[in-house]
């Protein structure tokens, strides 16, 4: 099996019961069966798909190496942690000893450091002793979320399916449901899926998401500090 890395898909044929998959650059493959595991990086390869998730930012930040004495004293144990709020913050120590940091960031592209500010804020409240120690690292990525907050199967035709919204957990998600799918898609069994085939509708007024989003992302933060 080969891997090609960094090759944009941007048609989907199907003829005689196979399916040819056409990459920007040119290049040209055929499969008997297609999986289409771009989450919120999803474009209109597939219609109505991309209209079915609502994309956000993660961002995260990174410490220097933590001094012996310091980092004796937070998470002793290598816990890793995520907070009850509804604008959750989760942090860890990476293992060469650095505080992981991260939570929501704002809907469009950062410009500058001070977009991670509110994470730095946030690393400085837990642990006042950090304050003096540099933010060496800084970035973000997207995570895909579903109305209803479970990832979503789609198989609009035979041999081709799409599996979206990981809510942030998609590192161990779907490296569970990979195998998952790939025994559905060898054997046609449906009770190898954990969840089951839904059809593509997408959220209305979809158009409008980043406003909604950035609406109830600042009313879930005014929510958390009054209950601080």
């Amino acid at each position: 099996m080969k891997v090609a890395e960094h090759q944009k898909v941007v048609r989907l044929d199907k003829n005689a019961g196979l399916w040819r998959i056409s990459t920007e650059d040119g290049a040209e493959l055929e499969a008997k069966a297609i999986l289409l595991a771009t989450n919120a990086y999803t474009d209109d390869l597939l219609p109505g798909l991309a209209e079915t998730i609502v994309p956000l930012h993660s961002f995260q930040i990174a410490t220097a190496p933590l001094p012996p004495d310091l980092a004796a004293g937070i998470l002793p144990e290598g816990q890793a942690v995520s907070d009850s709020r509804r604008i959750l913050i989760y942090y860890r120590k990476s293992a060469d000893g650095r505080l992981v940091l991260g939570g929501r960031g704002r809907m469009a592209q950062p410009t500058g450091e001070g977009d991670w500010a509110h994470l730095e804020r946030a690393l400085h409240r837990l642990y006042p002793v950090l304050s003096g120690v540099a933010i060496e690292q800084r970035w973000f990525g997207r995570v895909a979320m579903t109305p209803d907050h479970f990832p979503h199967i789609h198989e609009p035709e035979q041999g081709l399916m799409a599996v979206v919204g990981c809510q942030g957990r998609g590192v161990g998600l779907m490296t569970a449901l990979g195998e998952r799918i790939a025994g559905y898609l060898a054997s046609g069994d449906a009770r190898q899926l954990p969840f089951p085939v839904s059809l593509i509708r997408p959220i209305p007024f979809h158009a409008f998401r980043q406003v909604g989003v950035a609406a109830t992302i600042a009313w879930y933060r005014m929510l958390d500090a009054f209950e601080r």
